[in-house]
């Protein structure tokens, strides 16, 4: 039975959350490297329709958070400023401007971090809300953006991306910090009071350099099987 009102992490409705958001993936993957087998420009422009419909959201997302949901502009968790926030409108740019390294930060963000939301989700609120699809349509475009560049555009990673983002999200965990002392706020889950960290400690010590810490694993992991691969590769290379 599916609770409209609430929703539970391993539940019926996160298990059919989970399988429609791989049936999503799988279909624009396989469209993708259809139209590229056939015509690279159809492709190209597959990506860039992609990126249009995935601005519109983004924005009627922001939108709906800074102001149009029933509780109002918040300032202390209304702000576009998580890392899945800013990996959404990075994912924009990595659609319509694929950059290498604007694909790095959202290959690693997404796959590297925000992955977790669909393992360990934050969102209470079941689909008889608005914020259940929000949280859900949002993680999926970031997530399945990353693997679509992965498997549909090719994108590999090598350690120098690995090292780069690793960099950025140091940085920007940096100023999330400096926002939620300033506003006593939990932008990041890097603030004094979070729920979803609690459970690493007390702040600001040992939570603070266990969260960098478990995002560097977690990224890591995300390059870890790219960076076998070019080893097997560089070894096979070097055999007579």
């Amino acid at each position: 039975m599916i609770a409209m009102d609430e929703f539970h992490k391993f539940s019926l409705t996160h298990g059919l959350v989970l399988v429609v958001s791989v049936l999503l993936v799988g279909l624009v993957v396989l469209t993708s490297r259809r139209l590229r087998s056939k015509d690279p420009n159809h492709a190209q422009v597959m990506r860039w329709w992609m990126g249009i419909a995935v601005l519109l959201f983004e924005i009627l997302h922001n939108v709906y958070w800074l102001g149009l949901r029933e509780e109002g502009f918040n300032l202390k968790e209304s702000l576009p400023l998580h890392i899945c926030d800013v990996a959404g409108l990075i994912a924009v740019a990595a659609l319509l401007f694929p950059s290498r390294r604007i694909v790095t930060i959202l290959y690693f963000w997404g796959v590297g971090l925000s992955s977790l939301a669909f393992v360990v989700p934050v969102i209470t609120k079941g689909p008889g809300y608005v914020e259940f699809w929000t949280f859900w349509s949002s993680h999926l475009l970031i997530v399945g953006g990353a693997v679509f560049f992965v498997l549909a555009e090719g994108y590999r990673p090598a350690f120098r991306d690995l090292l780069f983002a690793v960099t950025v999200t140091f940085a920007y965990i940096m100023l999330l910090l400096a926002i939620d002392i300033a506003i006593d706020a939990n932008y990041g889950y890097v603030g004094r009071e979070s729920e979803a960290t609690g459970f690493l400690g007390a702040w600001p010590v040992p939570r603070l350099p266990l969260l960098i810490m478990s995002g560097i694993v977690l990224q890591t992991a995300a390059w870890f099987p790219f960076g076998v691969m070019q080893w097997q590769r560089t070894r096979d290379a070097r055999r007579p």
